[in-house]
């Protein structure tokens, strides 16, 4: 399993880091997705097979600003 931490702007509520987490969850090989608006990232668990492009096209086709973050969150 692979992890990813992105960073994302413009959530401003839970509504938000919710839209942000169910796009994620919504991208093939995503075993787990959160978002936290306070923090403005979004953890995301996958099988290796998903890029940083296509967790990036989820979050900024759900409406948001995303880019990756340096190294893996822990």
């Amino acid at each position: 399993m692979a992890k990813v931490t992105l960073r994302v702007e413009g959530m401003a509520c839970e509504s938000c880091s919710s839209k942000v987490r169910d796009a994620l969850s919504a991208v093939p090989g995503v075993s787990a997705a959160d978002a936290d608006h306070s923090k403005g990232t979004a953890k995301v668990v996958h099988d290796g097979s998903v890029s940083i492009e296509d967790l990036l096209a989820a979050v900024i086709d759900a409406g948001f600003k995303a880019k990756a973050k340096t190294g893996l969150f822990g």
